[in-house]
């Protein structure tokens, strides 16, 4: 009993790029790698359903510098609503004092 091959993520690449950059049929690339055509079809399918990964931005310190920033704005913001919320509770007890005669 044989054992089958295994083929590396390069080798399928190398298999992809001759049925997806040179045009050549998928049964002819399967034919001249002794693969069955389902193997072609799945590995274009994972590499299309996983292709976003490749043009996501991989690097740590941008999305993080991002991220402190939107949290910094964030921030300011809340303090901004903080002050605005105590002027109102302020101006409110105001009233309240005015009126009731506290």
């Amino acid at each position: 009993m044989s054992k089958r091959k295994r083929y590396t993520a390069e080798e399928k690449i190398k298999i992809l790029r001759e049925v997806l950059e040179e045009g050549k049929p998928i049964s002819q690339v399967a034919e001249k790698y002794g693969l069955h055509p389902n193997n072609i079809f799945s590995w274009r399918k994972q590499l299309f359903e996983n292709g976003l990964q490749a043009f996501q931005i991989k690097r740590a310190d941008i999305s993080s510098k991002a991220e402190e920033r939107k949290i910094s704005a964030l921030e300011s913001k809340i303090k901004q609503k903080d002050e605005v919320i105590a002027e109102l509770a302020e101006e409110l007890f105001g009233l309240k004092k005015k009126n009731f005669g506290l």
